[in-house]
């Protein structure tokens, strides 16, 4: 099967379980299709695109794994199944499976319109990116079924993964098949944002380190290289150490043990390897950032920015030490900083996806919103086996309010990390954002489950309830959301109205009073002076609800819908006709506003 486009059902009474089972992953029941697919498969064992579907419903890696290894067994050209299998590390790289990056859902009816881009990446042979348009419902599905918003892994040269801020408190290294850059917990004003809350896997870029060796040591070094861009880290250390035999003091093979040692997930003697470049060469500015990136994969923060400092001092063009170290300054809350470095990064390396998606973190963290999109995308394009890039790219895309593209990208990045609370709950935004209530509730129920006292996620829970028309369950999430975190305006603003729906107005003005001691901008206060407005009537207070409504009409008139600018109006009896400045009236805000970063 060479093309893609066979594993999407036709038109027919023999596929109507097919199309059942990815209605179901749509919606993201994912036991559902299981069931269907299981049942499907009865009957059709030799069905390949079955098997690929499946490796979308089922829940472990190595479950995965096996239905795309049996869908690649039964179709050896299958092109989806080669794609999953690369990007789950169960295959190499493979630069013959042309490539199908993320760019935005439509519905799956729709054909794949598959876009070549005209430039080529600096340095490999192969064509850049090419964009598809994408199928909407298969979205949960094709992330993993196609893997086909992701291209085959660039070369694995010799550094290191990618060091990505994520929002913990403490520091508890994971070994994964893509080891993680942890740092402590961006210490930004509560709620965190989620855009924060990311553990990133990273292609990493070609060897800064091209030292001549001679040739007595040349063989075994070139070798290590090439064991290492295989992933048999075991064997690239041999070659390394074979390299040290003949030349003791070759910083460079001491920097690319390190390497191995870290990419195996063995901290220490990472560490101990990196000392041991520096020892060799004081002035082998790698050697500082490998030890750097060790000791904070030790969770230990000593000694860390010196480092990093070094590294730059020693090369003023290491972009990579420029993109750590904006890396480690957004960990720290200071994202000002982080982007200097970040664009600094860029201009040195402009085809460096990680410093883009760093770039990206920034950007969104200082309120720039569309360039946060634009960092993101360049991500994307430049690497979209960079799994993170995703999550960020959903994120800039709902900042920017577009929440179907952000559903394409949350809904890839998820299915590879199912178990990630907070991108979950950013997904579970994304589908409140467009109104699908129901598949929020889907995923925001697996999220709370799996954090019952998270506070974004029974936010949004409770707006989905709040919506559905279930008060007595948007009371509940709100409560919870609002009791951990006080100062939550979006929760305290959706206990009010879930009260007010349960026929307590009285409570419902109390409740938006409070929320009014929260409110910061001239949009927050609208909603307050709206909603108090209507509940002092419920409660026959019309004096108290006038002096509401004259607050309302007091804010700048692009603070508000439009409607509600005429409904106060109508109420006040006040003639004049407002600008319209909005079309319809807009929900309550999703997410909880962007802090300001602390100095």
């Amino acid at each position: 099967m060479a093309d893609d486009e066979e594993l999407m059902p036709a038109e027919s009474g023999e596929n109507s379980m097919l199309r059942e089972a990815i209605e179901a992953l749509r919606r993201g029941d994912r036991a559902r299709a299981r069931d269907l697919l299981t049942r499907l498969l009865k009957t059709e064992q030799d069905n390949a695109a079955c098997w690929v579907w499946l490796s979308a419903a089922v829940d472990s890696p190595k479950e995965r794994i096996y239905c795309l290894e049996t869908a690649l067994r039964l179709d050896p050209e299958n092109a989806s199944a080669k794609r999953g299998l690369v990007l789950l590390g169960a295959l190499p790289p493979d630069d013959s499976v042309p490539p199908f990056p993320l760019n935005h859902p439509r519905l799956w009816e729709e054909k794949l319109v598959v876009v070549e881009e005209k430039k080529t990446r600096p340095g490999v042979g192969r064509p850049l990116l090419r964009l598809v348009m994408v199928i909407g419902i298969g979205l949960v599905a094709i992330g993993m079924v196609y893997a086909g918003f992701m291209i085959p892994q660039s070369p694995l040269a010799a550094l290191r993964q990618s060091p990505t801020p994520r929002a913990t408190r403490t520091l508890t290294p994971t070994v994964t098949s893509t080891p993680e850059y942890r740092t402590s917990t961006p210490t930004f004003m509560a709620p965190t944002p989620l855009w924060m809350l990311l553990p990133a896997t990273y292609t990493v870029t070609p060897p800064y380190v091209s030292t001549q060796h001679p040739v007595t040591s040349r063989d075994a070094f070139n070798a290590g290289l090439r064991y290492m861009r295989q992933g048999d880290y075991q064997t690239a250390l041999v070659n390394m150490q074979q390299v040290l035999g003949m030349e003791p003091n070759a910083a460079d093979a001491y920097y690319y043990m390190g390497e191995c040692y870290r990419l195996m997930g063995d901290y220490d003697k990472a560490l101990e390897a990196y000392q041991s470049a520096i020892n060799a060469n004081i002035g082998f500015g790698p050697g500082y950032l490998g030890r750097a990136l060790a000791k904070q994969d030790l969770n230990r923060d000593d000694g860390v920015l010196d480092d990093l400092n070094r590294a730059i001092e020693l090369d003023p063009q290491f972009a990579l030490a420029y993109t750590y170290r904006g890396a480690y300054r957004l960990a720290h809350a200071d994202p000002e900083a982080a982007l200097g470095d970040l664009m600094t990064a860029r201009s040195i390396d402009p085809n460096s996806a990680l410093a883009h998606l760093y770039l990206a973190q920034a950007q969104l963290a200082l309120g720039q919103e569309a360039e946060a999109l634009e960092s993101a995308l360049r991500a994307n394009e430049l690497d979209a086996t960079l799994l993170d890039a995703y999550l960020v790219l959903g994120q800039a895309y709902e900042a920017n309010g577009q929440a179907e593209k952000a559903l394409g990208a949350l809904q890839t990045y998820t299915l590879y990390k199912p178990d990630n609370v907070e991108a979950m709950t950013f997904l579970g935004a994304a589908y409140n954002a467009r109104g699908d209530y129901n598949a929020a509730l889907n995923i925001l129920n697996r999220a709370i489950a799996l954090d019952k006292n998270n506070v974004e996620a029974n936010y949004q829970r409770g707006f989905a309830y709040l919506n559905l028309g279930n008060g007595d369950q948007a009371v509940h999430d709100f409560r919870v959301a609002y009791g951990y975190d006080p100062k939550h305006f979006g929760a305290a603003v959706g206990l009010a109205r879930a009260y007010d729906l349960n026929g307590h107005s009285g409570d419902a003005y109390n409740q938006m009073e409070a929320a009014l001691g929260l409110a910061e901008t001239d949009e927050e206060k609208a909603i307050c002076y709206y909603y108090e407005a209507i509940f002092l009537e419920k409660i026959d207070d019309p004096g108290s609800a006038r002096i509401k409504w004259q607050n309302l009409l007091a804010l700048p008139e692009d603070a508000m819908p439009y409607e509600w600018r005429v409904m106060a109006m109508e109420h006040l009896n006040v003639t004049a006709t407002p600008t319209k400045f909005f079309t319809t009236t807009p929900v309550m805000q999703l997410t909880t506003r962007t802090p300001t970063p602390t100095p």
